[in-house]
């Protein structure tokens, strides 16, 4: 019992630590992205207007949604199962006693 405890709370602690570089990688990326915005249209708007920046900025993020929109409606293959990982000793050891019990009777009483 000790093992499973300490491999659902190493699953947590683990689950735990990439969601909060999740979280950071994307306000970062966000925060770059804003940044990155603004340059375009402060370049934009210097050399053609602000209507022309708001347009150009617009259709890009309107393109980018449509494509992200379009990848996100496909899921992709499939990932292969995750081997199982090793059992406590203890269950291992109460599978082994059970399955030769069953053995056991089965030799015994070979009409079951």
């Amino acid at each position: 019992m000790p093992g499973m405890l300490h491999e659902v709370e190493d699953r947590a602690r683990r689950a735990a630590r990439s969601a909060t570089f999740t979280m950071m990688g994307i306000v970062f990326g966000t925060t770059g992205l804003a940044l990155l915005s603004v340059a375009l249209w402060l370049m934009i708007a210097v050399l053609q207007g602000a209507i022309v920046a708001c347009a150009a900025i617009g259709a890009l993020y309107l393109i980018l949604g449509v494509c992200f929109m379009a990848m996100g409606r496909y899921p992709g293959a499939a990932h292969p199962p995750e081997p199982s990982q090793s059992k406590d000793p203890l269950v291992q050891i109460a599978e082994g006693f059970a399955t030769g019990m069953r053995a056991g009777r089965a030799a015994r009483d070979p009409d079951r």
